[in-house]
Formats: C-alpha cells, sequence, structure tokens
C-alpha cells in the first residue's frame, strides 16, 4: 500500500476534529495525489483497516476526491482520473437488474406496511414501496421538483439537483455549519433572532456578531459596517418577515445589503417565508433571486404545520454537494414518507389554501394586538409585522425584557425576553407572538402584557 498517502490520512486522523473525518482524509490524500499524480490508490476497504476506522468514512472520502476529479470511482479498487467511471454500489444506489440485493438493511414488499397507510398519499403501489425504505439523501424527487417550480416563481433559478430536503430551518442550517464552518469562525445574525438560532451557533463554536434590528426592521448601515470590519465566515438573515419583529426589508435596503455581505466574502445564508404569508402587498424579490451565490434555506413549519418537519436548502451546485455529503454521512436520508405527505399536500393545493387563511387571521389578530397595545406606557414602541403571527417590543432605556416578562408569566401571560433570542444578550426587546390564540383570548392576553408594563398596577392574572 502507498505509504505516504497513508501518513497523509493519518495525519488527518491526529488532526484537531474541527472538521468532519471523511473532509479531513480526503483534503489531506487530495493533497499527496496532487503531488504524484501517478499513485495508485488502495480500496476504500483496505485503507479503512489499515487505518482502524469506518470503510463508509473512507467512501465518503473518495467520493469527495472523485469530486474533485483526482480519482475514478468503480468496484474494487479506484483508479486515477480519466479512464471510465463506474459508480460502486452505495446507499442511494440500486443493485443492477436481476442481481439479489444482501448489502443493505432494507425490507422487501413483503415487509411493508399493508392497506391504506401509503395509498392516502396517492401514491401508485411502485411509489408507496419507494416511500416506505431509505431514501436519496437529497430528498424525495417529486417534491424537489415541485419547489425548483416553487422557487422559480420567486425568481430564485435552481433544479431539483440544486436543492436538499432536510428536517426543517435548523437542520439546514446544522449540516452547512457543518459543511462549511469550523469553531473559532465568525457568523452575523439578526440581533434579536429567531430563539433556535444561538444555541445552534454556540454547539458548534461559532462566533456571533449581532446586526442591530429595531422596531423599524434591520439597520443596514450596521451590517454593511459590520461586514467589512469583521469579514465572517457566513452571515444568516430573514429579509422578509423577520423572526420576531415581522418586518419586511425594502428594495433598496436590499440592494445595499446584499452588496456589503457579499463584498466581505461571507457566505450570505437567507432564510425564506413563503412570500404569500406577507401581507398588505407583496414583498420585494428575495436575495437569492439576486444573486446566486446566495444560499437559501426554508420550510413547510410556518406554513403548513411545525409537525411536518420538512425543510429545504437551495444554493450553489458545490455548497449542496457539499451539503449532501454531511447529510449521507449522518442521517443517511430525510423521511421519505413525510417528504412524500409535504408534496402531496402541495400537489393538492392545501399549501396555498392555507397560505391564504393564515394570511387572512395574521391580519385580523394583528389588528388585536396593536389595539391593545395603545395602552402601553409612554416610551415603549413596537414594529409593524408585516404578516406571520409576532411582533417585537421596544422597551425604553433601563427597562428589564426579564422582569416584564416575569410579571406578564404572573398574571398568565408567556413573552419571550431578548435575552432568549439575541446574541449579544439584549435586555431591551421582548417577542410577542400571537399565533397560540387569536380572538377575545388574544385581546385579553395583550391587555395583561400591558398591565405588566406597569409595575405599579395589578391586574387579575390570565388563569
Amino acid at each position: 500500500m502507498e505509504t505516504s498517502l497513508v501518513d497523509a490520512a493519518r495525519a488527518a486522523l491526529r488532526a484537531e476534529a474541527t472538521r468532519p473525518l471523511y473532509a479531513r482524509l480526503a483534503e489531506a490524500m487530495a493533497a499527496e495525489l496532487e503531488r504524484d499524480t501517478g499513485r495508485p490508490v488502495p480500496s476504500a476497504r483496505a485503507l479503512a483497516g489499515e487505518l482502524g476506522v469506518n470503510r463508509a468514512t473512507l467512501t465518503a472520502a473518495y467520493r469527495e476526491l472523485a469530486r474533485r476529479g483526482l480519482i475514478t470511482l468503480r468496484p474494487g479498487r479506484p483508479g486515477r482520473a480519466g479512464r471510465a467511471a463506474v459508480e460502486p454500489l452505495g446507499l442511494d444506489a440500486d443493485p443492477p437488474a436481476g442481481s439479489l440485493d444482501l448489502a443493505r438493511y432494507a425490507p422487501d414488499r413483503s415487509l411493508l406496511p399493508a392497506g391504506k397507510v401509503l395509498r392516502w398519499l396517492g401514491l401508485g403501489e411502485g411509489e408507496g414501496e419507494a416511500v416506505a425504505q431509505y431514501g436519496d439523501a437529497r430528498g424525495y424527487r417529486p417534491l424537489r421538483d415541485w419547489l425548483a417550480a416553487r422557487l422559480a416563481s420567486w425568481g430564485i433559478r435552481t433544479e431539483a439537483d440544486g436543492i436538499i430536503l432536510t428536517a426543517g430551518v435548523q437542520h439546514a442550517l446544522d449540516l452547512l455549519l457543518r459543511a462549511v464552518a469550523r469553531p473559532g469562525d465568525t457568523a452575523m445574525v439578526e440581533d434579536p433572532t429567531y430563539p433556535g438560532l444561538p444555541p445552534l451557533l454556540a454547539v458548534h463554536g461559532i462566533r456571533a456578531a449581532g446586526i442591530d434590528v429595531g422596531v423599524g426592521g434591520l439597520d443596514v448601515d450596521h451590517a454593511a459596517a459590520l461586514a467589512a470590519r469583521l469579514r465572517p465566515r457566513l452571515a444568516i438573515v430573514t429579509p422578509t418577515l423577520h423572526n420576531p419583529s415581522g418586518t419586511v426589508l425594502a428594495e433598496d435596503d436590499r440592494v445595499r445589503l446584499l452588496a456589503g455581505l457579499l463584498e466581505s466574502g461571507a457566505t450570505l445564508v437567507e432564510e425564506i417565508f413563503d412570500p404569500a404569508l406577507v401581507v398588505d402587498a407583496p414583498p420585494p424579490a428575495p436575495l437569492a433571486a439576486r444573486d446566486r451565490r446566495v444560499v437559501a434555506v426554508g420550510s413547510f413549519s410556518k406554513a403548513l404545520f411545525p409537525g411536518l418537519r420538512v425543510g429545504w436548502l437551495a444554493g450553489p451546485r458545490e455548497l449542496v454537494e457539499r451539503v449532501t455529503a454531511v447529510k449521507r454521512a449522518t442521517d443517511l436520508s430525510g423521511s421519505p414518507f413525510l417528504e412524500a405527505t409535504a408534496w402531496a399536500l402541495c400537489r393538492r393545493g392545501e399549501l396555498d389554501a392555507q397560505l391564504d387563511r393564515l394570511r387572512r387571521e395574521a391580519t385580523t389578530r394583528r389588528r388585536i394586538v396593536t389595539a391593545a397595545l395603545g395602552g402601553a406606557p409612554a416610551g415603549v414602541r413596537w414594529s409593524a409585522p408585516r404578516g406571520a403571527f409576532s411582533l417585537m417590543v421596544g422597551l425604553p432605556a433601563g427597562w428589564s425584557s426579564r422582569e416584564v416578562a416575569a410579571r406578564a408569566a404572573a398574571l398568565g401571560v408567556w413573552v419571550l425576553p431578548g435575552p432568549a433570542m439575541s446574541v449579544s444578550g439584549r435586555d431591551d426587546v421582548v417577542r410577542l407572538a400571537y399565533a397560540a390564540a387569536g380572538g377575545k383570548v388574544l385581546q385579553r392576553g395583550v391587555e395583561c402584557f400591558v398591565t405588566a408594563l406597569r409595575p405599579a398596577r395589578a391586574a387579575a392574572p390570565m388563569v
């Protein structure tokens, strides 16, 4: 076995574990292969045994080397690039016709659920069987085709192979961070942001830098200045229906934000809410429609229901391939059954009908909330959401959102204080979400919150 190639791989094993092992192995072996184009390449089985690592890890590393054009995959032993490529059987491939698949732990038809368990999705018999099996790591193809058309209607040009399905936006961002970031890298995010993002960045050891967001929305000048100074590895923004403020960034602000963030060299990530959720007037085009370098992430959680747990990531092909490799290595594939469920709901028009319903209800509830907030003390301000079901309340200087939240809780109303959604610990903002109740219950709840803003006054609790 080629000694220097094995030594390079062993060095990768000892290196600091800031990237997935397969990626470190591929990087180390790539350097050796580029130095000597005639060097033989051992089989994944042989090299895995020599290194004492899982064969699947070596296979993933070899796939990355093949993607770079350094080797050609074929049964038995990889060859140098330039020879006819024959992809070995893997988790995403089917065995040749007439062969018996004793390699994968996948059930045959007789072991699949019977009756109407799959038939209600409107799938044919063969399609139903496919949905019950392990799937393509990129996700259920019919849903990716549907999403490609949906994104095109928003001006985002992509194809099904440029989309990977995930278990929601949080999962999409987790995979992306695994693929492109290392501990110690800097990510710029809105401050405040949705409460799941700060802990996710912390898990990955990412330094978070907050872009100021006030009740009027994101401060584009601050974002540009921060990006120029920090040169962040990533920037994650939500120009349409920012959470928690519900604001929509204006056209000229989007142009300036896009230029400032891309000029810094950051990987720009845009969380996209379906434009049909915006009330009053259509929003400007997404950032991803203006530049193909932008990575777009989204989900069906806000538009259909959170329990569906289906999201997506779209972006430059090379980046999507890297994210797919991470997904394949960490969870094999998503849930074809859930992905097919999302596709069936979209194909039947349920998504569009639900979006219409949510838009009408968001308008009604926003009116209730803002009317009740009219009784707030002087100096308290709030955002003007353009859709969805939350707004941001800004508190006067010296006030504590934690104290306000505690007083509201004593009255039976729970709100989210600033530190729970801020990467800088901001204590001057509160998220008031109104998805969980409407009508008189919502009105009474906001009135109790307003009372909690006046600590000297008492009120009957909600419970």
